[in-house]
C-alpha cells in the first residue's frame, strides 16, 4: 500500500483497536462502578480481534492484488514477506512469556506433567499452530492465537487470490454478502446447540466447543475473506479513479458509530456472535471509509502520533501478557492492589515499550529476516515489486 495519504488512517485505527483489547484484559476490573454502557464498550473489546483480520486481508489485497485479482508477487517472496514481519516480535515476546508460562505449569503440575505440557505448547506456539488445539490456544502468550490464525490466512492467501480473478458485479457482491452468511453460521449455531451445556453464555463462558468456534482459523476465515474481497473493490475503484472522498467520511463515521453501539450492547448480544463475524459488516464501512479518505475521522487518525503507535500497535498487542505478568509481579512487591493502578503501571510500562520494540527490533529484523529468505525466495522466479502498507 502507498505510504502516506488517508490510508494512514488505517494504521491509527490500528492502535485504538489494539489498545481496546489491552483494555478489555486489564481494564475492566477498573469499572465495577460504571454505567453498563461504559462497561460493555471497555468489556468487547475482545470483538475488536474480529477487526484486525478483516484489515489485515483488506491491506493484503490491496498491497498484493491487481485490478483482475492477481498477485503482483510470487508466493515465496509473499510468504517471505510475512514471516519477517510477523515473527521477530512473535519469538521475542514468546520468549518473554517463558517464564510466567513455566511459573504456572509448575504450580498446578507435576515435574513431568509440566514438562510434557510445556514442550508441547512450546513447540505448537512456535510453529503457530496452537489456534489450531483449543486447549493450547491461550497456554503460552495468549493473545498470540491470533497471529496462529493470521499465520494461516497468509498461507492460504495466494491460493485465495487465484479464485479472484473473474470475481466481479454482482458476483463480487453477492460474495461479500456470503462470507459474512458463512460467518455468521457457527455461532448461530453454538448459540442453538448450547454443545457445552446450559449456564451463562457471555466473556467468562467456556467449554472445548466455545474455544473452538473462538480461536479455530477456519472459522474466522470468513472474516479475513471479507477483508480481501472489500481490498479487492477497493483496488478496482482507485484505479478507476472512482474514489469519493465524501462518502468516504459518511462511510467511516457510519461503521465507527454502528460498532460502537454495538459494544456498549455488548452484554445484551449473545457473546459467539459478538465474538464472531457479527460486526463484520460495521468493520467494513469503518475501513472502506478510511482508506476513501474517511473526512474528519480519518485526518485524525492520520496524525502522525497517532499513526507511530499504529505502527507499533503488532508490538502492543504481543507485549501486554508478558508486561502485564511483570507489573503483577511487581505490585505484590509493592502492595499495589489498585485495579487502577495496575491499568496506569501497565499502560506506563507497555505503550513506551512497543514503541522500542518496533523501532529497535521489529523493523531491523524484518530486513533481517527478509535477507536470511532471499536464498529460498530466488527458488522463485522474480516477482514484480509488490506496494508496501504502512504496518502490512
Amino acid at each position: 500500500m502507498k505510504q502516506g495519504g488517508s490510508l494512514d488512517s488505517l494504521t491509527g485505527l490500528r492502535f485504538l483497536a489494539a489498545l481496546h483489547v489491552v483494555l478489555f484484559h486489564f481494564g475492566t476490573g477498573c469499572l465495577t462502578w460504571a454505567p453498563e454502557w461504559l462497561y460493555y464498550l471497555v468489556g468487547s473489546g475482545y470483538a475488536s480481534v474480529g477487526l484486525f483480520f478483516l484489515l489485515s486481508g483488506f491491506v493484503l489485497a490491496y498491497n498484493y492484488l491487481d485490478v483482475d485479482g492477481r498477485m503482483e508477487t510470487r508466493p515465496r517472496a509473499f510468504w517471505s514477506a510475512r514471516v519477517a514481519r510477523v515473527y521477530p516480535v512473535f519469538l521475542l515476546t514468546f520468549l518473554l512469556s517463558a517464564w510466567p508460562t513455566m511459573h504456572v505449569s509448575l504450580g498446578v503440575n507435576t515435574l513431568p506433567m509440566a514438562t510434557a505440557k510445556l514442550g508441547t505448547a512450546g513447540f505448537t506456539t512456535l510453529a503457530l499452530l496452537q489456534a489450531w488445539v483449543p486447549k493450547l490456544a491461550l497456554y503460552w502468550n495468549p493473545p498470540a492465537w491470533s497471529v496462529s490464525v493470521e499465520a494461516f490466512f497468509y498461507f492460504l492467501f495466494p491460493a485465495l487470490a487465484r479464485r479472484l480473478v473473474g470475481l466481479k458485479g454482482t458476483r463480487l457482491k453477492a460474495a461479500l454478502v456470503g462470507v459474512w452468511v458463512l460467518g455468521l453460521v457457527p455461532p448461530l449455531l453454538y448459540v442453538a446447540l448450547r454443545p457445552d451445556g446450559p449456564g451463562p453464555l457471555d466473556v467468562t463462558s467456556g467449554g472445548l466447543w466455545l474455544a473452538a468456534l473462538k480461536f479455530n482459523p477456519l472459522l474466522r476465515l470468513p472474516e479475513f475473506l471479507m477483508g480481501v474481497l472489500l481490498g479487492l473493490v477497493f483496488v478496482r475503484e482507485r484505479a478507476a479513479a472512482a474514489s469519493r472522498p465524501r462518502s468516504g467520511g459518511v462511510m467511516a463515521v457510519a461503521g465507527a458509530a454502528l460498532l460502537l453501539v454495538a459494544f456498549m450492547l455488548g452484554g445484551r448480544i449473545p457473546y459467539p456472535l459478538m465474538h464472531n463475524a457479527l460486526l463484520a459488516p460495521a468493520s467494513a464501512l469503518l475501513v472502506y471509509g478510511l482508506a476513501r479518505g474517511g473526512g474528519p475521522l480519518g485526518q485524525f487518525l492520520s496524525r502522525p502520533w497517532l499513526v507511530h503507535l499504529g505502527g507499533a500497535s503488532y508490538a502492543l498487542y504481543l507485549l501486554q501478557y508478558p508486561v502485564s505478568e511483570l507489573v503483577i509481579w511487581g505490585a505484590k512487591r509493592a502492595d499495589l492492589t489498585s485495579p487502577w493502578g495496575l491499568l496506569g503501571v501497565l499502560l506506563v510500562l507497555v505503550v513506551p515499550a512497543s514503541l522500542a520494540v518496533h523501532r529497535w527490533v521489529e523493523t531491523p529484523w524484518r530486513s533481517r529476516v527478509k535477507r536470511g529468505l532471499q536464498p529460498w525466495v530466488d527458488g522463485a522466479a522474480s516477482p514484480a515489486p509488490a506496494r508496501v502498507a504502512p504496518g502490512a
